[in-house]
């Protein structure tokens, strides 16, 4: 009886020896990949903790404390980023630590995202067990997240919420007009000159080649500089107000989609400007949109197809 007690404790010493020996006292994780996304734009998409749900692979959690996000277990809660990294906690049943969700930039449209967490495990060695079979969880939930961030913002659509194409600019002749306008133009207003451009067309014995185009400028939300143009199929004399321009193929020029109506319009122009400041992308001419949608024919804006061409170079 004596020798199997003794036998007994031996075993549970040299497994108390064991896990001293074989599991340090803290352990590191480190997890990376690369992804197809301007650093930059991508930053903008993972700083606000609230945007997370548009990709996390588990569960949101609310809180009275704290916007959280659990995985496999593991309760995930952002905090304020950093200029290049957003720093996150992380809880689990058996330990707390913490990570920054690092962005390298590889180049303009590439990212390394980088995860690296120091895990301290307790001196109790049951507890330390414990804690190092939920590294493996965390290990794990490392490499879930990063793939899912992936898969999430390797689109341009995605990362800026907008389908925005590089696209080159055709060869194309237009005449236009303008007419300042004291306060925003109504759709009436507008249509008014367009109804002008195709007026002087059909005097003209000429076609149009495409959509109506429009820019609205104004400097003090005031007034108002309404221009409008049409594509046509010939070159077309002057009069008045109206005047022949033309388009030299060979340029660069952003162009995106838009359902909807003005404020809809105003946040691809914004997603924009930042796809061109990411890129380090300067306008030489105004952008304009093309009013694929007949606005005197549809009176619900949310139904309003606009494709807006920004030039870029």
């Amino acid at each position: 009886m004596k020798k199997l007690l003794l036998g007994f404790f031996t075993l549970i010493l040299l497994v108390i020896a064991g896990i001293y020996i074989f599991i340090p006292g803290q352990i590191t994780i480190t997890k990376s990949v690369s992804m197809a996304a301007n650093r930059d734009a991508l930053l903008r998409k993972l700083q606000s903790g609230a945007s997370w749900k548009e990709w996390w692979p588990g569960n949101e959690d609310i809180n009275d404390t704290a916007l959280s996000y659990s995985l496999k277990g593991i309760r995930f809660t952002p905090r304020s980023p950093r200029a290049l990294s957003v720093p996150v906690f992380i809880q689990s049943g058996g330990f707390e630590t913490s990570t920054d969700l690092t962005l390298l930039p590889q180049n303009m449209d590439s990212t390394t995202l980088h995860l690296e967490a120091v895990i301290p495990f307790s001196t109790n060695p049951i507890k330390r067990f414990r804690q190092y079979l939920k590294t493996e969880k965390l290990e794990n939930s490392f490499s879930e997240i990063l793939q899912s961030i992936r898969n999430r913002y390797s689109s341009i659509t995605n990362l800026y919420d907008y389908d925005i194409q590089k696209k080159k600019v055709v060869d194309s002749i237009l005449i236009s007009t303008f007419a300042e306008n004291k306060g925003y133009p109504s759709i009436t207003r507008i249509y008014e000159l367009i109804d002008q451009l195709k007026d002087y067309i059909k005097k003209n014995a000429a076609a149009d080649t495409g959509f109506p185009m429009l820019n609205i400028y104004t400097a003090d939300s005031v007034n108002y500089l309404v221009r409008v143009a049409i594509p046509v199929d010939k070159k077309l004399p002057g009069s008045g107000n109206i005047s022949y321009k033309s388009m030299l193929g060979g340029g660069n020029i952003l162009v995106t989609e838009v359902k909807g109506g003005k404020a809809e319009i105003n946040k691809a122009y914004k997603q924009i400007m930042n796809y061109m400041a990411d890129h380090s992308r300067t306008p030489p001419a105004i952008p304009f949109e093309s009013l694929v949608t007949d606005r005197r024919n549809e009176p619900d804006s949310s139904k309003w197809i606009t494709r807006i061409y920004y030039p870029v170079m």
